[in-house]
């Protein structure tokens, strides 16, 4: 049988952080369609800028995807 929900400053600080990890994840989707159809072009005599930022941003994709999804555990869990 599983406990009822309770609302603890645990919880809300989880869901805090869980709702700018997900704002971050879209926001950086968001980034990267705007840099491949606006900026990239742009960007084409300089060959390492071409791959230098769009690496930037998918790293920083993966490291707020990872923390959403922790969060999200951590959050139904409550721990």
């Amino acid at each position: 049988m599983t406990e009822p929900f309770h609302w603890t400053e645990r919880r809300i600080a989880h869901l805090v952080t869980l709702i700018v990890a997900g704002a971050v994840v879209i926001l950086d989707v968001v980034l990267l369609i705007v840099y491949l159809t606006k900026l990239g072009p742009a960007l084409a005599p300089y060959p390492a800028y071409r791959v230098l930022i769009p690496a930037g941003i998918l790293a920083v994709f993966a490291f707020a995807l990872r923390r959403f999804l922790v969060q999200l555990r951590l959050f139904r869990e409550d721990r």
